[in-house]
């Protein structure tokens, strides 16, 4: 059990895992935090947690909830198998 936000700021995406799998995972994981996270809070951690290139795009973004941010990642993540972007960094996919 996470007792505090630390295990979550310390996941990382697994190369296999999609976008939304991993969402889901870190997504689970506050559940077991001991004080609970507002949403905003778990939307600023998750996006930290992210392989620097969905970090790039996503940064800036501001969703308006959860659910926004996943979308916006699963459309990142489209995008990258997709070939849509002319710079991939070399950890945008296997981390």
């Amino acid at each position: 059990m996470a007792q505090d936000g630390m295990q979550l700021q310390n996941m990382c995406k697994k190369w296999h895992e999609s976008f939304k799998e991993y969402t889901q995972r870190w997504r689970d994981l506050t559940t077991q935090v001991a004080r609970p996270m507002v949403e905003r809070e778990m939307i600023t951690m998750m996006v930290d947690t992210l392989p620097l290139f969905y970090y790039e795009k996503l940064v800036g973004y501001v969703p308006s909830s959860f659910a926004d941010l996943v979308f916006a990642g699963e459309r990142i993540e489209v995008g990258l198998k997709r070939g849509k972007f002319d710079y991939v960094s070399s950890t945008s996919t296997n981390a």
